[in-house]
């Protein structure tokens, strides 16, 4: 059975992600927390298995920093980002901060419970709702890369095509075909597929924050 942590400070949610694991045999809530102080005390005290995280809390988003905080852990557990933000500096924060999986709120209950067996099992799930949104990247990203890859990158997360993207950040499509070679090379991926939904870093790679 998988020990599973939430980590989402609005009660009712809480308790509809607990009602939805909890009929699963082989899910079960270990613990609940609705702080970033609370996740971190509880991830060494219950050692879950899995956390389900929400990227904003008490008012902020935090959610990035306590992934970063989680994997910092002694044999961190796998974290799925769940949340109803979906802007490019969200999406690649989580990305930055080590999360293994990232699902928007917006998707069915059986989307949740593919994603948490998929993230357990050691895979990459990123399914952050495909529409437009504003935004670019945020101070998350990873050094190694140039401003303009940080912003592909975001708009990589967000499933778009090298024409979305070379229209969104108005460039040549040959341009952003060279800026997705070189985010791919310094993030260690070998393909776009992989990005999205290949087997998940045990750690953060080349190119990540420590």
């Amino acid at each position: 059975m998988v020990r599973v942590m939430l980590v989402e400070d609005h009660p009712v949610v809480r308790l509809g992600l607990r009602t939805v694991i909890e009929t699963q045999a082989d899910l079960r809530v270990v613990a609940e927390a609705a702080s970033a102080a609370e996740a971190l005390r509880l991830a060494r005290e219950r050692r879950p298995e899995l956390v389900v995280l929400a990227l904003r809390l008490e008012g902020a988003f935090q959610g990035a920093e306590i992934c970063r905080s989680v994997k910092r852990l002694p044999q961190p557990p796998p974290v799925l980002v769940y949340t109803a933000y979906n802007a490019p500096e969200q999406v690649t924060a989580s990305f930055f901060a080590g999360a293994d999986g990232f699902l928007y709120k917006g998707g069915s209950s059986a989307s949740l419970l593919t994603a948490i067996r998929a993230v357990r099992q050691g895979q990459r799930v990123w399914q952050p709702l495909t529409g437009e949104v504003p935004g670019g990247p945020g101070p998350e990203a990873a050094p190694a890369l140039t401003a303009r890859e940080r912003e592909v990158l975001g708009l990589m997360l967000l499933h778009r095509s090298n024409r979305q993207i070379a229209d969104a950040l108005h460039l040549e499509l040959s341009t952003v075909k060279s800026h997705v070679r070189g985010v791919l090379r310094k993030l260690g991926i070998a393909t776009r597929r992989e990005l999205l939904s290949g087997p998940a870093p045990g750690r953060p790679g080349p190119g990540f924050p420590p």
